[in-house]
């Protein structure tokens, strides 16, 4: 009887302490994502069922690339105490699969494998049957005669079945290459998503509660194996309409887990810095990081603005496959003044150029920026968000129904001298014309010789009254207003003088201007 009390006594001991010191692998639910431009904060949650005492929770199926020193935890209950956070790998546990996409790859990869380890087993059988087919081939043995009728009979047998063998290799063969082919394709597509992580992380919290409770755990964690980068879309429909400007963003997740149906935030800021103390430098910008990481090609950018953040209005999926997924971010109806750029001399065509203010307001990235004309896309460029003066140019591509025309006539007769200087006159005239049925603002640029102080040559402009003559860039321009289907007719003269003693030396002066850089979409 003593020894089934203390063997009464020892259980419930036992039972106590397994009660006082539990385990619960708990798999949390990702609710919200915020993604910077070289990092990601993801936020988890996860309701529990507590009993008195001490617990150990471990939140499993997490992503192995978690920054060290990032996790933040915590109870909306106060009467449960947190005693200990640690987070490790497990080796031993393969994370899931969580790609339907990837996991469908896969399965046609092992299956396509089978189907030609089957293929081969067959050929090789077939193979041996072929070369067995007329191995010690003498019918009857060497010493006992055989009719021609039997002979005939085994030559027919082994004729038929030697095609048979021969044509069945051959299906083999053509099988072989398209199953080969088929694997191919789906390794390298199955290249092009994430490889999936061969461990999970594990977030071990041990907590302890003087009452059993129904409590909701929150905690967070950075990864670097994420990120996003602006992408603009420039739209214009008129000059007297305002442009629309819609930014979006290409986010990408390599961390080895799903975003399912999160909440979405994009930020500027560098949160992988955030470990060290700040400092305040003039002169200094944020800048990202370059080079490659995850199969990402990062290039530094400069980020003249504060920090900013952008919160996406749809929850969204973001799969673990290191491939970008565009999302909305916002559309902004921007107030701007437009005018076309003509170089008369470079294009036959005008540049449509656009003014906005108060740019430095919107605290935009540096990005890509699709422009569109008038519903036609026009090209791609790359966006510099910041300027001095809060005011930004942005050309908005090459517009056909902007129509100029150039012409010059030069006159170098080295015959005539008056005084003691030789005479290079040069006429020009140029035409633009507005086709596009409204009121356009008009600056057309045209490039004169530049003449060096050092020089003995001289220039005169004439006709040129209603122009800006800018003399060390050898540029004159011009600014007006054209009315629908209005021309405008521009004509102007230059006459450069030789000296006497030059005039053996001198080369026309249109083989030296300048050169500029017009946009180019």
């Amino acid at each position: 009887m003593k020894k089934l009390t203390l063997l009464v006594i020892i259980m419930w001991q036992y039972g106590n302490s397994a009660a006082q010191n539990k385990d619960l692998e708990i798999e949390a639910q990702i609710t919200a994502v915020t993604v910077y431009n070289a990092a990601a904060d993801v936020f988890c949650e996860k309701e529990v069922s507590l009993k008195k005492g001490r617990t150990t929770l471990t939140f499993t199926n997490l992503t192995p690339y978690i920054e060290n020193n990032s996790i933040v935890l915590n109870t909306n209950s106060s009467k449960v105490e947190i005693i200990s956070v640690t987070e490790k790998i497990n080796y031993i546990k393969e994370r899931k699969v969580d790609n339907v996409r990837m996991a469908a790859l896969q399965d046609s990869v092992v299956r396509l494998k089978a189907e030609m380890g089957l293929n081969g087993v067959k050929k090789e059988a077939y193979s041996l049957e072929k070369k067995l087919l007329f191995k010690d081939e003498s019918i009857g043995g060497v010493s006992k005669g055989v009719s021609v009728a039997e002979i005939e009979k085994a030559s027919a047998f082994f004729s038929k079945r030697y095609i048979e063998l021969s044509l069945a290799l051959h299906e083999l063969d053509v099988k072989e290459k398209t199953l080969a082919e088929s694997l191919r394709k789906f390794e390298l597509q199955l290249s092009q998503q994430a490889i999936p992580a061969q461990s999970i992380s594990e977030i071990s919290v041990v907590v302890n509660c003087d009452q059993d409770i129904k409590t909701n755990f929150e905690f967070k964690y950075l990864t670097p194996k994420a990120g996003w980068a602006p992408l603009y879309d420039c739209k214009f429909s008129g000059t007297q309409q305002p442009l629309t400007f819609i930014f979006r963003a290409n986010v990408f997740n390599a961390s080895g887990i799903t975003w399912n149906n999160v909440e979405l935030t994009l930020s500027t800021a560098t949160p992988l810095k955030a470990f060290t103390a700040p400092t305040t430098q003039l002169g200094k910008d944020n800048s990202a990081v370059s080079g490659k990481v995850s199969g990402i090609d990062y290039k530094e950018v400069k980020v003249f603005n504060a920090i900013t953040t952008y919160s996406i209005k749809n929850k969204s999926t973001i799969p673990s496959d290191s491939k970008p997924y565009l999302v909305d971010v916002n559309d902004y109806s921007l107030k701007a003044f437009f005018h076309y750029l003509v170089l008369p001399g470079m294009d036959p065509y005008g540049f449509l150029m656009s003014k906005i203010p108060d740019w430095n307001e919107l605290n935009f990235m540096p990005g890509t920026m699709n422009v569109y004309n008038r519903g036609s896309y026009m090209g791609k460029t790359f966006l510099q968000t910041y300027t001095d003066n809060d005011t930004i140019s942005i050309f908005l591509g090459k517009d056909n129904n902007i129509q100029t025309q150039r012409k010059e006539q030069n006159q170098l007769n080295k015959n005539v001298l008056i005084g003691n200087y030789y005479s290079d006159k040069s006429t020009i005239s140029m035409t633009v014309k507005n086709t596009t049925g409204e009121n356009v603002q008009i600056e057309v640029w045209d490039l004169v010789p530049i003449i060096r102080e050092d020089e003995k040559l001289k220039m005169n402009l004439q006709q040129i009254e209603s122009a800006l003559h800018d003399k060390k860039q050898g540029l004159l321009i011009w600014r007006y207003e054209l009315q629908p289907n209005e021309q405008k007719n521009v004509a102007y003269q230059y006459d450069i003088k030789i000296p006497k003693s030059d005039i053996d030396s001198y080369q026309p002066r249109k083989k030296v201007f300048r050169t500029i850089s017009c946009p180019s979409f």
